[in-house]
């Protein structure tokens, strides 16, 4: 998966925007919104590719605020930090996040969901690093409610999508990897099912474009109890190796 993303890292933005028509900015600034992150708060973003996200948060947060992203790919972290230099950058495992308990008011995960074999498990990761109170905002592809949108969704998938990936990006094996693993990522019911199984409450589903995706917003109950975990060194940018 980390080779995957490194050979497509140079041209990740622009095969974002291409492919989605330039909807993944209109997703993006959603789920910012949703957590309410305000200036002065610390929010995280995970999976964060080359920080389009941590940059809309950043900008929320203001320069009193904190703004952490962790991804593990060291070619899209090099992106990452050009694009938002004040955030502080980690390299890690989404299972496994080098943030203290309670340490975030809110966290966001773009597209990375679908990717971890664990998804559960990096739901807990959220759950304990955001304080009690706190807001996680995740945003994925997902299945339309409508028949008729889900077989173009698919179709789309299946041949545009291919054509684009043979035309810009260095592995076109990475966006057959993207077809697949949209068809087989489960609707929004079963996902919900895992931020419960994780210990969210309050969550909700905001579906866009039709539901090609989905926006999952939860809180972390008030008082909820967390494991302490992992503790890095955040201080400093990609302190902390993959695990």
């Amino acid at each position: 998966m980390r080779g995957m993303f490194t050979a497509i890292a140079a041209r990740y933005d622009l095969l974002n925007t291409v492919a989605s028509l330039g909807e993944d900015r209109r997703w993006r600034r959603r789920a910012a919104q949703l957590t309410r992150a305000r200036p002065g708060e610390t929010a995280l973003d995970v999976c964060a590719g080359t920080g389009r996200v941590a940059q809309l948060l950043a900008a929320r947060v203001g320069p009193t605020g904190r703004v952490y992203g962790v991804d593990f790919t060291e070619a899209m972290l090099e992106r990452a930090r050009i694009r938002v230099p004040t955030a502080r950058w980690l390299s890690a495992d989404a299972r496994r996040l080098p943030l203290p308990a309670g340490s975030v008011d809110a966290a966001t995960m773009a597209f990375g969901l679908r990717n971890i074999d664990d998804p559960v498990a990096a739901l807990r990761e959220l759950h304990r690093v955001v304080r009690p109170g706190g807001r996680v905002v995740v945003l994925e592809f997902s299945r339309p409610g409508r028949a008729w949108l889900r077989r173009a969704s698919a179709r789309y998938n299946r041949t545009v999508l291919a054509v684009l990936a043979r035309r810009l990006a260095p592995d076109p094996a990475a966006y057959a990897y993207l077809a697949d693993s949209i068809a087989a990522f489960p609707p929004p019911p079963a996902v919900s099912g895992w931020f419960h199984q994780a210990g969210f409450r309050r969550v909700r589903v905001v579906p866009m474009t039709g539901g090609i995706v989905a926006i999952h917003v939860a809180r972390r109950p008030p008082g909820a109890p967390g494991a302490s975990g992992p503790v890095g060194a955040v201080g400093t940018a990609g302190a902390v190796g993959a695990g």
